[in-house]
């Protein structure tokens, strides 16, 4: 639930209670106050008619009003009587309020005795007169209260949604902040229930961009501290290399050496690519990229490899442009074919196909290789696993990281990979499948 919803329903339920409570609180006053008034009244008349005997008995036919009866007796004779029915006493001749039934309803009474006059007066009212009187009275001063719940309600809304207004440029600030942009929020009004908020926010971002900077230069530190020992290793063995094979010395240690300073240059480069693709430390910034060409350049790159193996490599796309990173883009195709290229025997044929379907750009690689099997398909994405380890059937040297990086940059733009068994090439079938949102057509 929303502060503003639970805000106002909580305040229209206090209102709506408080007013309730206040209309029953002041039913029980105006029963009090008409209870007194009446009484008074009951007693004003009982002094009228006592002062009035001539009238009284010139006048003894019914009254109109039903809401009073009255009767006046002399020495237990009834004198007059409001209503002929009525021949007996309607109440006991003792001075005071008391309550009867008579005429099928509930009667207050009032009995006094005029000593002048030696004659007792009782009158009498219907209780239900005096509830009506007190509804009335209530009804009277809490419909405009009850009848002002719904304008409450909406001045209420109106306020609660005006004091959340900082709290929604807040959203709106962050929401709107792309992926790289680690500057400090700052809010149009100064709020201090929000201050505390915004500078741990500002706080958090200054740190997250001090990391991020550090991880640059680490990677950058990295690459220059990692290759440069590593080339001078690769000097020095090839210069190894010519002495012995100047003197007629053969090794197969110094073979091993080599392959084994290739294969630690391949895991670095792999890291060091690896951590510049991760999707929460990646700052890309997306552009307009030509898939098809994008990946001729990345076929004619690698193309010397699978010449050498006297593979063939057949390209099929159509005109398809995407919003990505180009760089890691072509980093993905790259690893591809290269995996199927390096995995597969010679003479061995690869597809790559680029097309549109469904509102999906889906790019496909395919090779007559050995294939995996399917149970392995989730693992090959695992950093550093490789099937078989270290002595894969393949006898060709890797560290496990292509297809995880692959991984990484499809995760980037929003696309997810798709291996099964190719039914043309017999071999493996890996494709990419990016999402309508990431593409459009040239």
């Amino acid at each position: 639930m929303s502060i503003r919803r639970y805000l106002s329903l909580i305040l229209l339920s206090v209102i709506t209670l408080v007013t309730f409570s206040a209309a029953l609180q002041g039913y029980r006053s105006s029963m009090l106050k008409a209870e007194a008034i009446f009484d008074n009244e009951l007693r004003a008349l009982a002094h009228v008619f006592s002062t009035n005997p001539t009238d009284l008995n010139e006048n003894s036919t019914e009254l109109p009003d039903s809401s009073l009866i009255f009767q006046v007796w002399q020495h237990n004779q009834l004198l007059v009587s409001s209503n002929s029915v009525l021949s007996e006493a309607i109440a006991e001749f003792e001075n005071g309020f008391s309550e009867h039934n008579f005429l099928s309803q509930r009667w207050r009474t009032y009995s006094q005795y005029f000593p002048l006059t030696q004659r007792w007066v009782i009158v009498a009212q219907p209780l239900n007169r005096r509830f009506e009187l007190a509804e009335e009275m209530i009804l009277a001063a809490v419909t405009p209260l009850v009848l002002s719940i719904p304008l409450l309600a909406m001045i209420i809304y109106m306020i609660i949604n005006s004091g959340l207004g900082p709290l929604r440029q807040l959203s709106q600030n962050l929401q709107n902040k792309k992926i790289n942009d680690l500057s400090a929020v700052k809010l149009e009004q100064d709020v201090k229930e929000l201050a505390p908020v915004v500078h741990t926010l500002n706080q958090l971002f200054a740190r997250l961009d001090s990391a991020f900077a550090r991880e640059k230069r680490f990677a950058s530190d990295a690459a220059h501290e990692l290759r440069t020992p590593l080339s001078v290793l690769k000097i020095n063995a090839h210069n190894l290399s010519h002495e012995l094979s100047a003197n007629e010395i053969k090794s197969t240690n110094l073979a091993d050496l080599e392959k084994g300073i290739e294969r630690m240059g391949h895991v670095v480069e792999q890291i060091l690519l690896l951590n510049r693709t991760n999707p929460d430390q990646y700052r890309v910034n997306f552009t307009k990229v030509d898939l098809k060409k994008l990946c001729q350049n990345t076929i004619s790159n690698i193309y010397p490899q699978i010449s050498e193996k006297q593979q063939e490599i057949e390209f099929s796309s159509r005109d398809l442009s995407m919003f990505g990173d180009e760089f890691s883009l072509g980093i993905l195709l790259q690893n591809l074919v290269t995996n199927a290229s390096k995995y597969s025997p010679q003479k061995a044929k690869i597809s790559v196909t680029l097309q549109n379907q469904a509102e999906q750009i889906i790019l496909t690689v395919e090779d007559s290789g050995p294939g995996i099997n399917a149970t392995e398909f989730e693992r090959v994405f695992e950093r550093f696993y490789r099937i078989g380890g270290d002595r894969h059937s393949s006898s060709e040297p890797g560290c496990g990281l292509g297809l995880a990086i692959s991984k990484h940059i499809a995760q980037l733009h929003n696309g997810s990979f798709k291996l099964a068994k190719s039914d043309t090439l017999g071999g493996l079938k890996i494709s990419v499948v990016f999402q309508s949102n990431q593409h459009k057509h040239l």
